[in-house]
Order: structure tokens, then sequence, then C-alpha cells
């Protein structure tokens, strides 16, 4: 198991004399609005959302004798009990992360040679996500980015910037990338006289910007925000999102000539 921190910093537990075990990632939890309407039995489901998940991991540490213990309790207690928040990344799937804090305390039992314990983490973003964003993916093996996963094979021709009117962005995650609450970078560049439209005719999404593009512009959709040149131009926008399906997202682009545009974004697992 590695720990990594947002600084980019990795720590292999192995280098703690630890051992990973097992680890139990649970379904995420599902709190649900229920509405009472008279004369019918139960309730009418308004609305249904996900709230929590906590991953257990189960740990083996091997000391050499009860001192070596207790420098080793100290360095195990450091390494897990943060502040801030962290990623943890399972070897056995290499290509995802979780963004996690320690869910509460936990407990080294003393042994002079070795002894298993458990440790919770609260998830601080539900849902797995991949290493690497669309920008980043490489077509050879890169061992530090650890790209490829089973949704990804050796024949796929991934590619997330397009000079085209007309393209069709693959996300390969199981969860639908909504830029209200994930990260979404959608860069535009080209020539539009008088406005520009993305729609997504897969979610029924549209995007529409009413100004011109100029071949020395670029227009920057991001999260909920949109810039021109690195001046926010929100209120020429329809105030839509485009949202990203599981699978194949088919999009096309009206109001002038694409010259490229580039989606990143990352990948996320339930």
């Amino acid at each position: 198991m590695i720990i990594q921190l947002l600084n980019g910093k990795q720590m292999d537990i192995a280098d703690y004399s630890l051992k990973h075990l097992f680890h139990y990632i649970p379904s995420i939890s599902l709190s649900h609005s229920i509405e009472n309407v008279d004369g019918r039995d139960g309730g009418i489901f308004a609305d249904s959302q996900f709230t929590d998940r906590v991953i257990t991991v189960e740990l083996l540490y091997e000391s050499k004798d009860i001192y070596d213990y207790y420098l080793l309790r100290d360095e195990i207690n450091a390494l897990f009990t943060r502040k801030e928040a962290f990623y943890i990344i399972f070897k056995g799937e290499p290509y995802k992360r979780y963004l996690v804090k320690l869910n509460q305390a936990f407990q080294v039992t003393p042994n002079q040679h070795m002894e298993s314990f458990e440790v919770g983490f609260t998830c601080v973003n539900i849902f797995g996500e991949s290493i690497v964003s669309t920008q980043e993916l490489k077509k050879e093996w890169d061992i530090n980015q650890w790209v490829w996963n089973g949704q990804i094979t050796w024949e796929d021709d991934l590619q997330y910037t397009y000079n085209s009117n007309v393209l069709s962005v693959k996300n390969l995650g199981n969860v639908i990338i909504d830029p209200r609450q994930h990260e979404l970078e959608i860069i535009v560049k080209g020539t539009f006289p008088s406005n520009l439209s993305i729609t997504n005719s897969t979610t029924g999404d549209i995007y529409t910007y009413n100004g011109s593009i100029t071949l020395g512009d670029t227009l920057t959709i991001k999260g909920v925000q949109s810039f021109k040149n690195g001046l926010s131009v929100f209120k020429n926008t329809n105030k839509k999102l485009l949202t990203l399906a599981v699978g194949n997202n088919n999009l096309l682009i009206n109001g002038g000539t694409v010259s490229s545009i580039s989606f990143n974004f990352r990948f996320l697992y339930l």
C-alpha cells in the first residue's frame, strides 16, 4: 500500500516494516429523502444521495524486539495520523487512488515480533479516482503513472485533444463526470465569429458562449466557470454545464471552426 501526500510525496508502507494483509472497500452509503402521502402505504422516494464511505485496512507489523516495537509504533502513528487529507493506493489496483483522512484512533498492540491491527480511513471524496488525468495518459508503459487498468487496453486509441467539430470523448470510469463536483476542464481554440455551442448528444447537455473567438483566443471551461484568455465570461454563457456520461460521449461544436479542443479529467470509480 502506498501513501501519497497532497504535495506528491509517496511512502510505501513496506518501508515502515508493515505488510498489507487485506482491505475492505464497502459500497458507498446512500441517504434517501422520502415523502409521505396521505392514503398511500409507504412513502415516495423524492431523492437519493451518496453520503460516506470508510475503507478498512488490516496491516501486520514486524519488529525485531520490544524496543524496536516502540520505535515502529511511533513511526506508524505519525504515518497515518495527519490533519490534512492524503491518498491511499493499493498495489493490487495501482491505477486508482482514494483521498482519505484517518477515521478514528487505532491501536498497535505491543508484541516483540509481529502483530496485526486495523486502520479505518474516511473517504474525503467518496469515489476512487484515476492516478493520472486524461491529459497525462501515455501510450507506453510508465511504472510511475500506472495508467493501464481493466478498462484500457494496448489497442485503445485514446485521445483527449481533438481538431474537429465532431468528436467522441471516452469516460472509462463508472461514474458520471459532473463539473459541479468533479474535475473537468475543457479548453477550446478556433475561429467563432459570434458564438460557440457544444452539444453532448449522449447526455443532452448544451453549453453556449455568446461571443467571438479568434485564432489568438482561448476559451476555458473549468468546473462551473468560463474564461476567455483568463478573464471570466460566465455572464456571456447560457449558464449550463457539460457532463460526461460513462462510456462514449458524442459531441458537436457549432458556430465556427475548431482548431483545438481538449478535455482534462480523471476517471472515477464507485
